[in-house]
């Protein structure tokens, strides 16, 4: 993930503050108007999957970005109420802001994978002197890729980075990557373009083996503005309308069509190929801390700044 400018966040910060809001109350006979839309805000992908039904809720008003610098500012500065972000960036912005925001659940694990071209790799022992090709240089894949060849004595596997998913799922599909660590969709597109290319590895599974059966790779998750997390009725209903879409989700076989409709994933066969891989999920409270416990210390150990200096303190987590 691209680092944040955190001087542009201290500006955006002081500027939300000095807005002021001023309005009239309205005379006790007005009838009450209805309540705004929820103002939400996630990435294109895996990360938006699982909140697919709040796009045709009217409570919600929904906005669909590419990159997590697109929605960092509408976090800062109160646009988005809430937001569907990479689980690092939520402690960035946490640090970073004071405590403005607070993690509701985990809505993404695992959605990494080893792809090979070729027949040569069926387990993690088999990476050892080779080449793998991956993004994420700095973030999440480089951290968890480096972790799992540590924990099991792989020193001589060489990690070569490219800049773009897109351009390393395009390498692949053209025979030119023998080897690579991609995420889904992309994982399910190169599968698409070029039949002699299998899963080998299933990253998520790799960690487990690490850190517990019951654990996951929490790559995404769903925060709220600390205003926002006040409102319990508001709480409650985001909560039990998220779970209903997840569900959806990972078991409606219209799910895939509507995901490609609103743009989430290219097509309506991506989406469904690429669904059982992408660990849609919507784990909250004692387990979302538990979750995010031992990744915030992978990557606290590997680079401070990559969670905002410091491992979030228990402020950090909306508990029900």
């Amino acid at each position: 993930m691209k680092k944040i400018a955190f001087a542009a966040i201290a500006a955006l910060i002081a500027a939300a503050m000095l807005a002021g809001c001023a309005g009239t109350a309205p005379p006790e006979s007005a009838a009450t108007p209805a309540a705004a839309p929820v103002s939400v805000a996630t990435l294109a992908g895996p990360t938006g999957m699982g909140m697919i039904k709040l796009f045709g809720d009217g409570s919600y008003n929904v906005s669909l970005y590419q990159t997590p610098d697109q929605i960092t500012p509408k976090i800062i500065n109160g646009e988005a109420d809430v937001a569907a972000i990479p689980s690092n960036l939520a402690a960035v912005l946490y640090n970073k802001t004071k405590g403005a925001i607070k993690t509701v659940a985990v809505n993404t694990t695992g959605v990494m994978y080893i792809l090979e071209n070729g027949d040569t790799v069926n387990s993690l022992s088999d990476l050892s002197g080779k080449t793998i090709y991956a993004t994420g240089q700095g973030a999440t894949p480089e951290y968890v890729l480096k972790k799992l060849l540590d924990a099991n004595g792989i020193k001589d596997a060489d990690i070569e980075f490219m800049g773009a998913h897109a351009d390393l799922a395009n390498a692949m599909a053209a025979g030119t990557v023998k080897l690579a660590l991609l995420p889904e969709p992309f994982v399910s597109t190169v599968l698409a373009k070029n039949g002699g290319v299998k899963v080998k590895i299933d990253v998520n599974t790799e960690w487990r083996k690490i850190y517990g059966a019951d654990s996951n790779i929490p790559m995404g998750v769903v925060v709220v503005s600390d205003r926002f997390a006040r409102d319990k009725a508001a709480m409650d209903k985001l909560i039990a309308d998220y779970g209903a879409s997840v569900k959806y989700a990972v078991s409606d076989p219209n799910a895939p069509a509507d995901i490609a409709k609103q743009g989430i994933v290219g097509s309506e066969a991506i989406a469904a190929a690429a669904l059982p891989r992408c660990g849609i999920t919507f784990t909250a409270g004692e387990a979302c801390r538990a979750m995010l416990s031992d990744y915030f210390g992978l990557m606290y150990a590997a680079n401070p700044d990559s969670v905002g200096g410091a491992v979030p303190d228990d402020g950090f987590y909306y508990m029900p």
